[in-house]
């Protein structure tokens, strides 16, 4: 496992972590416990969540798509296809696996 990246809050880490899984690249976060009961976690070195990916042969890879992201850069094309929910037919970019209007999950997602 390789630390990727240091979010400022759960919500970042678990974005982080699914961009870099629809990516294909196998990501989990950590460090949430210590996160919640700190009452100020952002100065203790290794409170904050950290996202951590499994294959090391795909950090520099990871590593780009983190700074992508931590610039609000779009990522390259290839980010993985569009997909249409089966429910109402709302068109998602990848990295996202449930439909944003209806709440449907994408066909083949693990949720």
């Amino acid at each position: 496992m390789l630390k990727v990246h240091v979010a400022q809050h759960h919500a970042e880490a678990h974005l982080v972590s699914a961009l870099l899984q629809a990516r294909g690249i196998q990501a989990e976060v950590r460090g949430e416990a210590l996160f919640t009961i700190l009452e100020a976690p952002a100065i203790i070195p290794g409170a904050a969540p950290e996202v951590w990916i499994a294959d090391s042969t795909r950090a520099a890879e990871a590593l780009e798509l983190v700074r992508l992201h931590v610039k609000g850069l779009a990522f390259p094309e290839g980010a993985g296809p569009t997909w249409q929910c089966p429910a109402c037919g709302e068109t998602h970019e990848a990295q996202f696996t449930a439909c944003w209007k209806c709440d449907t999950v994408q066909p083949g997602a693990s949720s």
